[in-house]
């Protein structure tokens, strides 16, 4: 549980995965924009323009709870925003692993990108969900868990797969 040095209980709001989930599409709109000759030149601004609306979603969020005060509400919209950002990641591990055949920068990305979205998504839901008493099935959190452990023990073995690749061929790997 978070919590301060005197013991408080800090209460998250739901908002947190829209923050989350803007970040992401910042960190996507970044790293496409970094590596533009793989990527077409339009998707850093896509991404930007999803980071804008997320901001406009919370300006909005706050003047309703203001009027109607729904929290269920500003969870499942928040929760959708980052389900949305998530899935835009690994959508971008796959372009580039399947579709331009960068073997090499789809392992990083996975490592670098793709699993620590999903494990710090997994770890916030999973810490709102016992603040709230039960707001996300269990089932939900153990999938998110399981996905990306998943993710983890598929990175450590394509790093251990071209490792061996490169000792076949009498290279020698540092």
């Amino acid at each position: 549980m978070l919590g301060g040095k005197l013991g408080i209980m800090v209460q998250l709001l739901p908002e947190l995965f829209a923050l989350i989930g803007i970040n992401v599409f910042l960190v996507l709109s970044l790293l496409t924009y970094l590596l533009k000759s793989r990527f077409p030149k339009i998707l850093p601004y896509v991404y930007n323009i999803a980071a804008i609306v997320g901001l406009g979603y919370l300006v909005i969020d706050k003047l309703l709870y203001v009027a109607y005060g729904e929290e269920y509400t500003r969870l499942w919209c928040s929760f959708a925003y980052l389900v949305v950002a998530l899935t835009n990641v690994v959508a971008v591990n796959f372009y580039v692993a399947a579709v331009k055949r960068s073997w090499t920068i789809a392992g990083v990305w996975l490592g670098a990108v793709t699993l620590p979205s999903i494990l710090i998504s997994a770890f916030f839901i999973s810490e709102y969900s016992l603040m709230q008493g039960g707001v996300f099935l269990p089932a939900s959190q153990v999938g998110l868990l399981v996905l990306g452990s998943t993710l983890g023990m598929e990175l450590i073995a394509s790093l251990s797969l071209n490792r061996a690749k490169l000792l076949q061929r009498g290279k020698e790997v540092k």
